[in-house]
């Protein structure tokens, strides 16, 4: 009997662009889409996307696409948040160079999660991953965060920022990011906001300038826990997420949110590549 799930051959065989192997072979794409109550698998390369403004909002636009997203250019400038002018199918997320300025993409329309987080002992697999890369890693230049996130963090509350690109803001989130002070270092982030403290793991990824990654989360479900994987690999048991610990926001509703924010160091056209986003999780 069919699994449902898809094929992607040997890890040995992937290319740069595609979803790792590791991550995504035990995902049943096929018995999700055939019967939701399954699940849900959301898949965006942005080959099949439009930006339109959104009407009434000279700050915010609609990204039409394989996933329909809400984008938010703090500046009022459109052109902050642009497909590539080719067939790569790339979304770019650019800053005008001054602090704070947040320019983002969520899932939701920044209301309502898509997303409900692992929960210990339901057994119910996840998975996420992004292929991104940004075009500066000066200290002081930016911050950016790539993950989950609850509801209503596209701007009012900074993009997952606290206010400036220094830290993350005390919401639930779930993902990566770069701190304005953390330089090349994108860091595994968590935080169940209330209980405990905010969680980080320094270290793990190196970014260099215009040069994509693949970052993502499978949850194992025999041991309750997320492995993080750079690339297709996993990183190993120094990275990975106890989904049973206080600090992490299980059972939560959240949004896909991809941003950007400038930080004191910022300059025009800055910019943060988003190739594809992929995630998924079983009912």
């Amino acid at each position: 009997m069919s699994t449902g799930n898809v094929t992607y051959g040997s890890a040995a065989a992937v290319t740069a662009r595609m979803p790792s192997p590791k991550i995504w072979a035990d995902c049943p794409v096929l018995t999700f889409l055939s019967d939701p109550s399954k699940g849900i698998h959301l898949f965006d390369d942005f080959k099949n996307s439009a930006v339109s403004p959104a009407m009434a909002n000279t700050d915010r636009l609609n990204v039409s696409g394989d996933i329909n997203w809400m984008g938010i250019v703090e500046t009022d400038d459109v052109a902050d948040l642009i497909l590539k002018a080719d067939d790569s199918g790339i979304l770019k997320l650019e800053s005008d160079g001054q602090d704070q300025d947040v320019t983002a993409i969520t899932t939701g329309y920044n209301l309502a999660g898509i997303i409900n987080t692992p929960k210990k002992g339901e057994g119910k697999r996840f998975w996420f991953e992004a292929r991104v890369n940004v075009s500066t890693i000066t200290t002081g230049n930016l911050g950016l965060f790539v993950g989950l996130a609850q509801p209503g963090e596209a701007k009012d509350n900074g993009g997952v920022f606290g206010g400036d690109a220094a830290a993350l803001a005390a919401v639930d989130y779930l993902g990566f990011a770069v701190l304005e002070g953390d330089g090349d270092d994108l860091t595994i982030v968590y935080n169940e906001a209330g209980a405990g403290t905010a969680q980080s793991d320094t270290g793990e990824i190196t970014l260099a300038v215009d040069t994509f990654v693949r970052v993502g989360l499978r949850l194992d479900v025999d041991s309750d826990k997320i492995h993080v994987y750079l690339n297709g690999v996993d990183l190993g048991a120094d990275a990975e997420i106890d989904i049973s610990t206080i600090n992490f926001p299980s059972d939560t509703d959240m949004d896909v949110i991809i941003s950007l924010i400038g930080g004191s160091g910022a300059s025009d056209a800055d910019h943060l590549e988003i190739d594809w986003v992929r995630v998924a999780i079983e009912y």
